[in-house]
């Protein structure tokens, strides 16, 4: 299965490696990496994903990597990679 990113997702790594990089810019180039690499994987394993408490929609799932959490999509064809965020950050909920 393919996998899309999102505007907002690529936003999301950009944040997240701006705010490591605070500390440590080789970790967060690392990480974002690691996070790229989990994303891209989606695909691979998709279904594995817990459907998402927030909605109804049994398409909308999310996938955890270390302290992140993924909210995807899966479509006939593809996996739409929406969000990442860190535990402590609030869901964004994109519009489904």
């Amino acid at each position: 299965m393919n996998v899309k990113w999102t505007v907002e997702a690529l936003n999301d790594l950009e944040e997240i490696e701006l705010f490591i990089a605070k500390d440590n810019i080789d970790r967060a180039l690392s990480f974002v990496n690691e996070l790229i690499d989990f994303g891209d994987s989606l695909g691979n394993f998709a279904n594995k994903g817990t459907q998402a408490k927030w909605t109804n929609d049994t398409s909308v799932k999310e996938m955890y990597y270390k302290d992140y959490t993924f909210i995807y999509e899966i479509n006939s064809d593809s996996v739409i990679i929406h969000e990442i965020h860190n535990f402590a950050k609030m869901i964004r909920h994109f519009n489904k």
